[in-house]
């Protein structure tokens, strides 16, 4: 069975340098791994049986860098994907950094990384320098990728400031960093940044726009229902129910939550189509997450879906 991971991180050491990412907090620093880009992670690829990486640079990238640093960059990051892909064009794919907080930069940005470069979409993560993705603003990035029909992965980011301030201070520093990150915080972050472009009539304005959420979701399969009860009622200006474009334009994959629970949830509201494999590497691990997508009780089609074809259908990976 050919398995295809779609949320999967790297990074430069340029980038490490320009974002000041520290990692070295973290149970297992995942530093090294994030860096090769070529045989340990193949290695790590083939011992869990995964035949293809779609690459990601690792957040924040270039978004809160100012535009002197992220533009170059975002351009050295995407040229040197398509190097890195090249190298290896059967194991790894990639999505385009976007120097988000130059509008006019990132929408130069993914034209190149689509057209020449031949990437499958960006990842975006989290808010842009303190904007969301429905701010007037950003409506050029959400054009081009729907012109393009390619998808924006809508990966979570660090919380602003003043969220954090009020939110998650008081705690020792590294629980206190989780809670606000991959530990709870940026789930719901990144889930009230998707409601936010529904109801703002993003999907209206952009029907063909597609958008993908990791982590089975974000806890929006858990919280749709009652989503549709308090706020289709008050969105009068949108052309559907609040719910119908969760069901149309987004995708969700299983990065990081290998739990059967809510797996079963999620396919019971997005269906089987609308789900992805992906690991969440290197903050998951491959086999842990193989060794799952294996052992689910699905009948073998589903399973071939959740492996690979929804992606291939969804990418464009053949």
């Amino acid at each position: 069975m050919r398995i295809v991971a779609i949320e999967e991180h790297y990074a430069t050491p340029e980038l490490l340098e320009a974002t000041g990412l520290d990692l070295s907090w973290l149970p297992d620093n995942p530093h090294d791994r994030l860096l090769d880009t070529a045989d340990a992670r193949l290695a790590d690829m083939d011992a869990a049986g995964i035949d293809l990486q779609v690459l990601s640079a690792v957040g924040p990238a270039t978004q809160d860098l100012p535009d002197s640093v992220a533009v170059p960059l975002a351009r050295r990051l995407n040229s040197g994907l398509r190097d890195i892909i090249g190298a290896h064009p059967d194991r790894f794919a990639g999505f385009a950094t976007l120097p988000t907080g130059n509008i006019d930069a990132a929408v130069t940005e993914l034209e190149y990384g689509i057209t020449e470069l031949g990437l499958v979409g960006a990842l975006v993560n989290g808010t842009a320098q303190g904007r969301f993705l429905d701010h007037p603003d950003c409506a050029p990035i959400l054009e081009t990728a729907a012109r393009l029909d390619v998808p924006l992965y809508l990966h979570p980011g660090v919380p602003p400031q003043p969220v954090l301030g009020a939110y998650y201070a008081g705690l020792e520093p590294p629980l206190g960093r989780m809670l606000a990150t991959a530990g709870y915080g940026w789930h719901y972050e990144s889930s009230l940044h998707a409601l936010r472009l529904v109801v703002s009539g993003v999907f209206d304005r952009y029907p063909g726009l597609r958008v993908v959420l990791g982590h089975l979701g974000e806890g929006i399969p858990f919280h749709l229902a009652r989503i549709e009860d308090m706020l289709t009622p008050l969105a009068h200006d949108l052309e559907r129910p609040v719910s119908s474009y969760f069901h149309d334009n987004f995708w969700v994959t299983t990065s990081g939550y290998f739990f059967d629970g809510p797996f079963e949830l999620t396919r019971q509201v997005f269906g089987d189509d609308r789900i992805l494999f992906s690991v969440d590497y290197p903050y998951s691990d491959n086999k842990r997450a193989t060794t799952w997508l294996r052992q689910l009780d699905v009948d073998q089609d589903t399973r071939e879906k959740l492996a690979h074809r929804n992606a291939d259908d969804l990418l464009g990976l053949r």
